[in-house]
């Protein structure tokens, strides 16, 4: 139990620490959240190059880079944590959608994801028996719920916040277009942390079963 405490402890101290760093930014930087810029001289305002989002790449990276790591050492949970780590690279793809279609192609963002998602349903439908087996093994965990819960925290609750309707509704003349960005990232963020979390305490526990039971 101690040590249960001692983890979300530290938890909750990188997360709090991370948001002192964003509040310290955006009081004593001159737009130092950068939630609208300007890109190239276009006028497109754009939040993507804002901390804030930039932390989100680095959580959805930590995560994938989690379920690949586990991937590679456990025949048995290969299926499930290579499903697992293609919902975060989507999850990252999409992140970095306003990249892909402002530098590359419009769209590309879409189309990446659907071949990334496609490939891990052939590969889950081809590994299903492993697939369910890792899962069973795996279900309930306090790792899985968290993840379970930063998603249904971004899809659909982040949306639903960020709707430009919703902002126009309470702010009416006053809207600006930035308060409503805002708000949208920062709950994203918070669902990332909650995904990050989770990835951490899976490995916690993966770490601690033996190794035959690891290796399947």
């Amino acid at each position: 139990m101690q040590k249960v405490l001692l983890r979300f402890l530290g938890y909750a101290l990188a997360a709090g620490l991370a948001m002192a760093f964003m509040n310290g930014m955006a009081m004593y930087a001159p737009n130092g959240l950068g939630m609208s810029r300007t890109i190239a001289g276009i006028d497109v305002a754009t939040s993507e190059l804002s901390p804030v989002e930039l932390l989100q790449n680095i959580l959805l990276l930590f995560c994938a880079g989690a379920f690949i790591w586990v991937a590679n050492r456990d025949r048995l949970r290969r299926p499930m944590a290579l499903a697992l780590a293609t919902l975060f690279l989507a999850f990252l793809i999409r992140e970095l959608d306003f990249f892909l279609d402002f530098y590359i192609v419009d769209n590309l963002w879409q189309v990446l994801c659907a071949i990334l998602v496609s490939v891990a349903l052939v590969y889950g439908i081809r590994n299903r028996e492993r697939f369910v087996q890792g899962w069973k093994r795996s279900w309930p965990s306090a790792g899985l719920s968290m993840m379970l819960g930063g998603v249904i925290l971004l899809i659909p609750f982040a949306q639903l916040v960020g709707h430009e309707a919703l902002w126009i509704g309470v702010m009416g003349d006053s809207y600006i277009r930035v308060v409503k960005v805002a708000s949208e990232e920062f709950v994203e963020l918070g669902a990332y942390f909650l995904m990050t979390i989770g990835a951490v305490e899976f490995l916690y526990a993966w770490s601690r079963l033996p190794r035959s039971r690891k290796r399947g």
